[in-house]
């Protein structure tokens, strides 16, 4: 079985950072991180956090594989194991309220947030700007490449012009 892969990266909402925010990552669940978003944004909206969480981000790649001779796309997270948001910085030290860290906590397949290295029971810690801004490019350089990557093509294959 001939297989082939080309990836190019779609990421849902990628605002450009806004200088007042913070990033948290969330570790959850391998293979449950569209499930955990999807809750996380429905409870955003159910608690009236949108002026404080801005986006929950899942960058996906598009993997396209070629099985049996027929090219087969499919998603794959980035970041497996690990869910980004971005909050407002409301001047509480970078912190965010408790309330909010308790029940986003208690979401089933979420595990903790990214600490400083005590497993859940550390304190709970945001990404630099730098790393942000690292993270960002390496997507939107993996969108503009997946544009102009073109369908891989197995040798021998049949191709209609």
């Amino acid at each position: 079985m001939d297989t082939m892969e080309t990836t190019t990266t779609v990421v849902e909402n990628t605002a450009p950072p806004a200088p007042n925010t913070i990033w948290y990552v969330l570790r959850v669940v391998s293979g449950k991180e569209r499930k955990v978003k999807e809750y996380l944004d429905k409870d955003i909206l159910r608690s009236g956090w949108q002026t404080i969480i801005k986006q929950v981000f899942l960058p996906m790649e598009k993997v396209y594989k070629v099985q049996n001779g027929k090219k087969v796309m499919r998603e794959k997270n980035y970041f497996p194991g690990y869910v980004m948001m971005e909050v407002v910085d409301t001047n509480n030290g970078g912190r965010l309220p408790d309330d909010i860290v308790m029940s986003i906590s208690n979401v089933c397949n979420v595990m903790h947030f990214l600490t400083d290295g005590k497993g859940s029971k550390g304190n709970i810690i945001c990404l630099r700007k730098s790393e942000v801004n690292k993270m960002l490019g390496k997507v939107d350089e993996m969108n503009n490449l997946g544009g102009s990557i073109s369908e891989p093509f197995i040798l021998g294959e049949t191709v209609k012009i």
